[in-house]
């Protein structure tokens, strides 16, 4: 029983450790009016940032779906989980789903 104790324990301790603090971020983005391009401003940020998780996200269709939830995340701080993004990047990302998250 013991060790069926520590086990779990040893694998709460591991999961927590993972991933990021989910409290809420202070973050609000900036969009200075200047529409984003989805390839030369979003795509390059989500292929460095969030495709190595999230292949799914290399397309325009499957982040366009998700292109709420990404915006969340990103702007919460509880995304990307392995490093951050600068407040340049966040922006783009959450001013390009804001203006309709276009195909541009």
């Amino acid at each position: 029983m013991k060790k069926f104790m520590f086990l779990v324990l040893l694998g709460i301790g591991i999961w927590s450790g993972c991933s990021k603090d989910s409290t809420t971020s202070s973050y609000t983005p900036t969009c200075d009016g200047t529409v984003k391009s989805y390839k030369n401003n979003v795509a390059p940020i989500i292929q460095s940032a969030c495709a190595g998780c999230h292949q799914n996200y290399s397309s325009y269709s499957n982040l366009f779906a998700s292109r709420n939830s990404v915006r969340s995340a990103i702007v919460s701080g509880n995304m990307p989980r392995s490093g951050s993004l600068t407040t340049a990047q966040k922006d783009a990302i959450a001013c390009w789903v804001d203006n309709g998250a276009p195909n541009n």
